[in-house]
């Protein structure tokens, strides 16, 4: 993607933001391992089976047992968690395969969590470099995007969000393919979990250079943008949140805004504001005491589906960001099990989740959230343990840093 001369002024700028950020591979460490349970005979297929896409399970039924799709017969059961690793159909082909030795007896097939884990799609590898070019007022003026990924990494993000799609004058983003022989998938939020965090910790580093308050420098930028609910989210999450109240040492707070499904455009998708507020430890351990979101997908139906929808999904998104990390060493997974692959227990998740509903600007589209809070969350959180302490954290997971302070 380029618009404008972005090398070329970057090149001749004399005052350039400039960070590289990375992201690991990520289990999608579903609380159901992957299963399933299938009855093959010569002329039908009957298949249980708890897949994000039911009409693929029928079409590898009918691939691997010969039998005409019309004879086949899927029913879907209960997602034990999916989160983008249910989604292709490996699974299934390995149940109808096993229950095609068996004809005519039901058999069911599980994998222990080890399995699960080692022969996983996991979240892209992913590294970033973001260069900015800012103007007399901090504004950026250039922005510049080279990515690197796992093949068929998601660098949409990149090219949608609003510094790519029209903030900055001048954008050059170009990505390469990393060939590795470790399967790549998509993980919840695909597209904006990691590199909403990447785009939102810089936009925070600009502000940082500009000497402008992370909230006030977020309004003026997205002043410029042709979807007001973005700027109305910022304003009311910073209202309900208390954004800029006084804090003891060791605490801070932390904003950040993204979208999931707008595709670049305004007006499209849902916006999430967040607020993370956080307590770090002289010693560096992190505790979250609370998460603030506005959100805009245009119009709310179900109220109380939409808050749990962004509870879970803050959830999810902190512990992607404290914890989730997948390691390759000698050709193969090492974390097995979450003695090696931590994850958010009850007494880990904040105090209160607080879903705000005064920025919803009533345009006529009613869009998906399941994914929103992944964009917002890891940068809000990242940008907030900054607050705390003084250390910019660029890297997932954040338990890997030394986020000691004196």
């Amino acid at each position: 993607m380029k618009v404008g001369n972005a090398l070329q002024v970057l090149d001749k700028h004399s005052r350039v933001v400039e960070a590289v950020y990375h992201a690991p591979f990520a289990e999608h460490a579903t609380m159901e391992p992957l299963n399933g349970t299938a009855l093959v005979t010569a002329d039908r297929v009957e298949v249980w089976q708890p897949s994000q896409q039911a009409a693929q399970v029928h079409l590898v039924a009918a691939n691997e047992t010969g039998v005409p799709p019309e004879r086949v017969f899927v029913h879907q059961t209960f997602v034990g968690g999916g989160f983008g690793r249910r989604i292709f159909g490996d699974d299934a082909r390995m149940v109808v395969a096993v229950a095609k030795k068996f004809p005519g007896r039901p058999v069911k097939v599980i994998w222990t969590r080890e399995e699960t884990m080692r022969q996983g799609r996991y979240r892209h590898l992913t590294t970033v470099r973001l260069r900015a070019g800012l103007d007399p007022q901090g504004m950026p003026e250039a922005f510049h995007v080279r990515a690197a990924g796992t093949p068929a990494f998601r660098v949409r993000y990149l090219t949608d969000c609003p510094l790519s799609a029209g903030l900055a004058p001048h954008v050059h983003v170009e990505s390469r393919a990393v060939p590795f022989h470790v399967m790549g998938s998509d993980y919840r939020g695909p597209g904006t979990n990691v590199n909403s965090f990447f785009t939102e910790v810089f936009v925070d580093e600009c502000a940082a250079a500009a000497g402008i308050d992370p909230l006030e420098y977020r309004l003026r930028l997205f002043a410029k943008w042709p979807d007001a609910a973005w700027v109305q989210c910022l304003k009311e999450v910073a209202g309900k949140a208390g954004w800029g109240r006084k804090l003891a040492r060791g605490w801070g707070q932390g904003i950040a805004i993204a979208n999931w499904g707008g595709a670049g455009k305004p007006e499209g998708g849902a916006t999430v504001a967040a607020i993370v507020t956080v307590e770090v430890s002289r010693k560096g351990e992190v505790r979250v005491d609370s998460v603030d979101m506005a959100i805009d997908p245009g119009r709310v139906g179900y109220p109380d589906g939409l808050r749990s929808q962004l509870e879970g999904g803050a959830i999810f998104a902190l512990n992607s960001a404290l914890n989730e990390q997948v390691t390759v060493q000698d050709g193969r997974i090492v974390e097995g099990n979450y003695h090696q692959y931590p994850m958010l227990r009850i007494g880990d998740t904040p105090k209160r989740i607080n879903v705000h509903f005064g920025a919803v600007s009533g345009h006529p589209r009613m869009a998906f959230v399941g994914e929103a809070a992944m964009g917002p969350v890891p940068p809000a959180l990242g940008n907030a343990i900054f607050a705390a302490t003084g250390k910019r954290i660029r890297s997932l997971p954040f338990r890997v840093h030394d986020l000691s302070w004196t």
